[in-house]
């Protein structure tokens, strides 16, 4: 019997958890599928995301030692030395060894991570010295950060040099590549779209009178939760229950902050035990815009209001949402625009209308297995050692 294709996924979050959602759905896909995945994890383990049945192997953690994203630190904080960096790359390169992987995923880069340079060029110098070499692929979101025209050409001489498919997990009807990565036309012919990764949509419902607000996996997003509290004490929307999540990796001094707000209808919790199913019957949703969160607004189809993260010159969420709010699909407020004022306004715009899903490609986990799987078994390292 044909053995399983083998794959190695390589994750790596800095910040904001996204990411590892996104590449926990497309790995749960792969092994429906039947392939063998062994995920790589250099980030702190997410305790509310699986991968399960995929095997599991952790390289010491790091995030980013800011918002700006210009350094690395260990997750307490202390410096991630040379000596470290050396140590990660080692683990990674022997996990290869003894894997032997059909295929390699790495997630995001080089369209980003950058920081991950010092043990991802080594891990795509490995495959490419391999006998029988692996097929590579680049995982993106559908939306990337602008970059200075030299960052991608840098990305462009990499994907070149060592990719062979770029899996890009959006809809091109709905925004091509091209639209955030100006150098698109130089790797077009390496460049294949999944539809967006989320959960299957969940059936309608009634709309209960209830307002959730979130901020992500936490590690920002206490000004909209605060703001939000701040216009419940108030008094508006009275009769609603109001359903603030921090998030995991929220700091335990922000959070001890927003629980002071916890009263008659309103309630503070780290995770809702059904995130979706709370934004598919509630009333409306407040939120910042990464890909998973606004995945989750569409399928569930709630009322929204988005404050994009847009720290330190980032532009992905923004992007994203300014398409959406094009459709009417949400209400955008800016982040140095938020206040209680704004963002009474921007509900009452919203609770009481009627949602809509746009019509785009959302089948992205199963198309991704499908198209890892293709090229895995259609490479020389599947073919030559059956």
């Amino acid at each position: 019997m044909t053995r399983p294709a083998k794959i190695l996924f390589y994750v790596q979050y800095l910040l904001g958890i996204g990411h590892v959602r996104r590449a926990a759905l497309n790995v749960r896909a792969m092994c429906d599928a039947g392939l063998q995945v062994d995920v790589v994890f250099g980030g702190a383990p997410v305790e509310h995301i699986s991968f399960a049945p995929a095997r599991m192997h952790y390289l010491d953690p790091v995030k980013t030692s800011d918002l700006g994203f210009t350094g690395l630190v260990k997750v307490d904080g202390s410096e991630l030395t040379e000596a470290d960096k050396a140590s990660r790359t080692r683990a990674l390169l022997s996990i290869c060894d003894a894997l032997q992987p059909d295929l390699i995923v790495t997630e995001t880069y080089p369209f980003g991570r950058r920081q991950m340079r010092f043990e991802l060029k080594p891990l795509l110098r490995w495959s490419a010295e391999q006998t029988h070499k692996p097929v590579v692929i680049s995982s993106i979101r559908d939306i990337l950060q602008a970059r200075r025209d030299e960052r991608e050409l840098e990305t462009v001489e990499l994907v070149q040099r060592y990719y062979d498919h770029i899996l890009v997990h959006g809809d091109p009807e709905f925004t091509p590549l091209q639209a955030s990565f100006s150098r698109t036309e130089q790797i077009a012919d390496k460049i294949a779209y999944s539809g967006y990764v989320c959960p299957p949509p969940l059936p309608a419902v009634s709309r209960e009178k209830l307002i959730v607000v979130s901020a992500g996996g936490g590690a920002t997003g206490r000004d909209i939760l605060q703001t939000a509290a701040q216009l419940q004490h108030s008094g508006f929307a009275a009769d609603h229950e109001w359903l603030l999540i921090t998030g995991p990796n929220m700091p335990p001094e922000d959070k001890a902050f927003i629980q002071t707000f916890q009263g008659p209808r309103l309630e503070v919790v780290e995770l809702a035990d059904d995130f979706v199913g709370c934004l598919n019957r509630a009333a409306a949703s407040v939120s910042m815009a990464g890909y998973n969160t606004v995945m989750d607004l569409l399928q569930t189809s709630v009322p929204a209001v988005v404050v994009p993260f847009e720290a330190v010159k980032e532009t992905e969420q923004l992007a994203r949402s300014e398409l959406l709010e094009a459709q009417d699909l949400l209400k955008i407020i800016r982040e140095n625009q938020l206040s209680p004022e704004t963002l009474k306004r921007a509900l009452e715009q919203v609770i009481g209308q009627s949602g809509q899903r746009p019509q785009i490609d959302i089948e992205g986990a199963a198309t991704t297995a499908r198209l890892v799987k293709q090229w895995a078994e259609a490479g020389t390292a599947y073919q030559e050692n059956p």
